[in-house]
């Protein structure tokens, strides 16, 4: 087991370390630029449809993160595509902003594991430990909920998890620059967040022309 583990992170490390051999456009969507096409593209709309798949999220969990566990890895990227999808909230922007908030699942913060808080809710400062979740799906869907808040007036499909929700003012972020000021004080978080994705982005191309090399 534990030289599978080795395995599957040397993979991931090489994968993401091949990226810079490859040149792909990494231009943020917009309505403005409709040419783009879903795998020439990586959406900074909150409301919208991602694109990445859980291999791709673990891919870049585990590069930055190699001492995580797989089958953690495994359960926290499936339900974020679980939840985001459900409530029609971008996976992509989701799962990037709980990499930059848990520091790819460190909690150097205040914010710990055990709290299964992957958004830093409630860490309004650095001594704030901010909400605790009885289990993964309940702190992932509490995320979602929350970035839903901010992004749209849409009613959740689940049931109401998160305690913050109350507190936001419905649809005064549909995108992640709307962010700054709103969810964190960080004046780069937008920036940070653009970052992440873009990342996300070539690694999502690397798996196509993978995939599409083993045709050949």
């Amino acid at each position: 087991m534990k030289k599978k583990k080795r395995i599957f992170r040397l993979i991931a490390i090489l994968s993401f370390a091949l990226l810079s051999i490859y040149s792909f456009s990494n231009e943020p969507y917009s309505f403005l630029n409709t040419s783009h096409s879903p795998k020439k593209y990586f959406s900074i709309y909150i409301m919208d449809q991602g694109q990445s798949t859980a291999l791709d999220f673990s891919t870049m969990l585990l590069f930055y993160n190699p001492n995580l566990d797989s089958s953690v890895v495994e359960s926290i990227v499936n339900t974020y595509i679980y939840e985001s999808q459900k409530e029609g909230v971008n996976q992509d922007i989701a799962f990037i902003q709980m990499c930059l908030e848990t520091g790819f699942l460190t909690y150097t913060g205040s914010v710990k594991s055990h709290q299964n808080n992957f958004a830093g809710l409630g860490a309004v400062n650095n001594k704030a430990s901010g909400e605790y979740f009885p289990d993964v799906q309940t702190g992932v869907r509490a995320h979602i909920q929350h970035l839903k808040a901010y992004a749209s007036t849409h009613d959740l499909f689940h049931e109401l998890v998160d305690d913050r929700f109350r507190f936001v003012k419905r649809g005064i972020a549909p995108t992640i620059y709307d962010l700054t000021g709103k969810w964190a004080t960080d004046k780069d978080y937008a920036i940070k967040l653009e970052n992440l994705l873009s990342r996300l982005f070539l690694i999502r191309n690397q798996s196509d022309f993978q995939e599409t090399s083993d045709i050949f």
